[in-house]
């Protein structure tokens, strides 16, 4: 795990923080926007080429946390197959790290275009998100 923390967000691997850093003190970011960012990302590289989405990590790779209780991870973990059409299959997993609890997605690459219900087919381009139309999937590179 440490060697994933060590490198940079990229293609393959997504950070995101869980923590609403514009208040003072931080507090939990919102669960639906929470939820919103899981749909999204794991949509995004199930459409590429797969991979790992690491919640409760900050941008550099310091591990931040969550202040979630467990029906709210539950719902996050739900997000793949409730949200996504078609739904896709993750490897979840909860890991602590110095006592600092980390949620990861291991994504697949899905063999047709998944949709975000409500928000469209967002693909994985380097280290972010673009918004691409279902028949645009026959042009895109090494799909």
């Amino acid at each position: 795990m440490r060697a994933l923390l060590d490198r940079e967000e990229s293609q393959f691997l997504e950070f995101k923080s869980l923590w609403d850093q514009s208040r003072d003190p931080p507090r939990p970011l919102e669960r639906r926007k929470a939820r919103d960012f899981v749909a999204e990302s794991v949509a995004a590289f199930a459409n590429a080429d797969g991979g790992t989405l690491l919640l409760g990590v900050e941008d550099d790779g310091n591990p931040s946390g969550h202040g979630y209780p467990d029906e709210v991870l539950d719902k996050l973990f739900a997000v793949p197959e409730r949200r996504l059409r078609p739904s896709v299959r993750c490897v979840v997993q909860r890991i602590f790290i110095n006592r600092i609890e980390i949620l990861i997605f291991q994504v697949p690459s899905a063999p047709g275009a998944v949709m975000f219900v409500g928000n469209g087919f967002p693909y994985r381009v380097s280290d972010h998100v673009v918004q691409v139309k279902e028949i645009d999937f026959d042009i895109i590179p090494f799909r």
